[in-house]
């Protein structure tokens, strides 16, 4: 009878051991690409998902979204609108509140690094609990109002209104649920352009009647400005989550034979650069916090320009292709400084949205970078054999 091998190097072997069950791995093919994995880890995550972490809570929130339709003893329950509960409301309120707790479970139980201390886990869990839910909060608020457009005045009764609620927090929870258990670098950098430029924006359309732009870029998180806690906490919660990818992304480079001090003085960058953009948020430009508030945007563009600059003293197998986009990252920040500071071409607002958005951009393209680096460090050449 023919056998069929596959014959892989030492140090893949000895890394694939590690999670074998029994000396047992399971193989299926995905996207195109083809995963090992534990066969008995597999399964229990598809059960739990299944059975503790979906139904229950579901079946929980529909529950009480009865009880509460029927004690306001109303014959008919609305669909959407504040005048009455209405399912809208119940679902966004009990997928928000057990989706939020379910992520936390959900994360502490599948997807944390043991190893790493619990002062990190828990501001990994906080912060990435907090952002998926805030992200399904801002999604239902739009979906509801949609809804309510297209179906104005659609009543059910308590019953049906019950199981519809149970139904959408499903939904919620089941995302919430699969976000934690496929937490990964590429999610994360979407995280934190997703929480970033949403939460920008919120901030300068709702103070667009004030005319902030004519201000600087730094107003929306003033007190004169509408809800300017949105601008602050924005920053804040971008600055938490940048750090949870330098964990990330340094536990895994950490394993590799490629780190060394260099990527410890990068990883120093980064928490630096994340503590930066949280002072910006934390101390408000105006009375006495103005001086760190503008010592800490300055010092964010600075940091990054210092790491262009050393850029290949620091990653020499950094691509061609990423040195030249960094140069003229460099280029482009010098020359929108000169046309601020020096021909007073560029307002104010204008200056700080492009270098803030150089910087920014180009720190996350560098996570990407570095997480190539990684990636060909992982890449191992095998046979396939046949006896």
């Amino acid at each position: 009878m023919t056998k069929n091998y596959l014959e892989i190097p030492e140090e893949l072997y000895n890394k694939l051991s590690d999670y074998a069950e029994n000396d047992q791995l399971s193989i299926r093919l995905e996207n195109q690409q083809i995963l090992l994995e534990n066969p008995k880890i597999n399964h229990t995550n598809k059960q739990n998902l299944a059975l503790h972490y979906f139904i229950v809570p579901s079946l929980a929130s529909g529950i009480i979204a009865l009880l509460i339709f029927l004690s306001t003893n109303h014959p008919q329950i609305a669909f959407t609108g504040s005048r009455h509960l209405s399912v809208a409301s119940l679902s966004i309120i009990l997928s928000t509140l057990f989706g939020f707790f379910g992520f936390i479970w959900t994360y502490l139980r599948k997807s944390c690094d043991l190893s790493k201390s619990k002062f990190k886990i828990f501001r990994e869990t906080l912060t990435l609990s907090v952002a998926y839910t805030s992200i399904s909060f801002a999604v239902q608020i739009i979906f509801w109002y949609i809804i309510g457009k297209t179906f104005s005045g659609v009543t059910f009764d308590p019953f049906t209104a019950g199981f519809l609620v149970l139904v959408f927090v499903g939904i919620i929870f089941y995302f919430l649920i699969s976000a934690a258990l496929s937490i990964t670098l590429p999610n994360l950098i979407l995280l934190l352009f997703t929480t970033f430029i949403g939460g920008i924006l919120v901030s300068m359309a709702t103070n667009n009647q004030k005319d902030w732009w004519q201000h600087n870029f730094s107003f929306l998180g003033t007190g004169e400005a509408t809800q300017h806690w949105q601008f602050n906490i924005t920053l804040i919660f971008s600055a938490l989550i940048l750090l949870t990818i330098t964990d990330f992304l340094f536990a895994e480079f950490s394993k590799s034979s490629l780190y060394n001090y260099k990527f410890k003085i990068i990883r120093v960058f980064y928490i630096l650069i994340a503590l930066l953009i949280a002072f910006v948020g934390i101390f408000q430009a105006q009375s006495w916090t103005m001086p760190i508030h503008n010592n800490s945007a300055f010092g964010l563009v600075a940091v990054v320009l210092i790491m262009i600059i050393f850029l290949k003293w620091l990653v020499p197998t950094i691509s061609k292709e990423f040195l030249a986009l960094s140069w003229t990252a460099l280029i482009a920040l010098i020359l929108s400084a000169v046309a601020f500071m020096g021909i007073h071409y560029l307002s104010l607002t204008v200056f700080e949205i492009i270098a803030f958005a150089i910087a920014f951009t180009w720190l996350v393209m560098f996570i990407n970078s570095l997480r190539g680096i990684i990636q060909e460090g992982n890449e191992w050449q095998v046979k396939l054999l046949q006896k």
